[in-house]
């Protein structure tokens, strides 16, 4: 099962050589999934996190909660296809930045 936890309930835990952020959860480096809601409980950002540092996909949403972007990253390299949304659901970008690094 995989833990998800709101961005309050980590701690940062210093910075790696690209510049992310490495975070910890209860003293340990946190391996799950990263979720920012709105005040009200609305999901607005879903990050992967894997040893700390971000890695794997990232999304974020319109408060409607229709899928805005989608991503992936890895060893702060997006990899794969980069994806984002209009309110109503249209594709209106995409680029492949490439292989997983």
């Amino acid at each position: 099962m995989e833990l998800r936890v709101a961005y309050d309930d980590l701690q940062t835990a210093g910075f790696d050589s690209g510049g992310g952020e490495i975070l910890h959860y209860k003293g340990k480096a946190f391996t799950g999934m990263v979720l920012e809601l709105a005040s009200d409980g609305t999901l607005i950002r879903e990050e992967e996190f894997k040893n700390g540092h971000r890695d794997g996909v990232e999304r974020s949403f319109f408060p409607n909660g229709q899928k805005q972007l989608e991503g992936f990253i890895r060893f702060n390299n997006p990899y794969g296809l980069y994806r984002e949304w209009d309110i109503n659901g249209n594709l209106i970008n995409q680029y492949d930045w490439g292989p997983e690094p």
